[in-house]
């Protein structure tokens, strides 16, 4: 997957968090970024929680935990009820955009040349969360 979400070291001990935690923890990372200025630089932790969260709700709605690490997949479908309650989905894209707009990880991926792809893998997210 082009936009790494789960390639970060950080998230997995986010992850972890969201084993015990469930959608408590989608809601802060999803409200951490949502609630920036508008032009507030992102740093690349904070995006990369989002974009985790983000995934998170995109394989709860789809049940598709394709892009999702293994390890996690029982966790997810233990929350899916209460992720899909919570109608994370509007939260979950608003994320994602402000991510794609002005992130350390946008910057990154463009420094790597891989900024399309990632921009695309994140456009794919987004499809998936509105449907």
């Amino acid at each position: 997957m082009a936009s790494g979400t789960f390639d970060h070291d950080e998230v997995a001990d986010w992850l972890a968090g969201f084993e015990t935690d469930g959608v408590t923890s989608i809601e802060a990372a999803l409200t951490l970024v949502n609630e920036m200025d508008k032009d507030d630089f992102i740093e690349a932790t904070d995006a990369a929680f989002a974009l985790a969260a983000a995934e998170l709700v995109a394989a709860a709605r789809d049940e598709d935990n394709s892009r999702l690490p293994k390890a996690i997949h029982a966790a997810v479908e233990g929350h899916e009820d209460a992720i899909n309650a919570a109608k994370l989905a509007s939260a979950a894209r608003k994320a994602v955009m402000r991510v794609l707009k002005n992130s350390e990880l946008k910057d990154l991926a463009e420094e790597d040349g891989e900024g399309e792809e990632w921009a695309e893998d994140l456009g794919d997210l987004l499809e998936r969360l509105r449907g």
